[in-house]
């Protein structure tokens, strides 16, 4: 037996569907006042942000103090 599936409006609506996602998500972070593409900036600033966090607080004796 052969199940017809309209493919079409289906695809329209996964298309719908992403686009409103999409623009939620830029629209948002415009709101937020971030970049919404700037996803390698982030990541960067945040390693740098981590690694400068403790430079300078730990002492000898305890290393892993924080």
């Amino acid at each position: 037996m052969l199940i017809l599936i309209p493919w079409k409006p289906v695809v329209v609506a996964w298309c719908l569907l992403a686009a409103m996602l999409w623009i939620g998500y830029v629209s948002y972070s415009v709101l937020e006042g971030k970049n919404p593409f700037a996803m390698a900036q982030r990541h960067s600033y945040r390693v740098q942000a981590h690694s400068t966090d403790n430079h300078g607080t730990r002492n000898k004796s305890n290393p892993d103090s924080r």
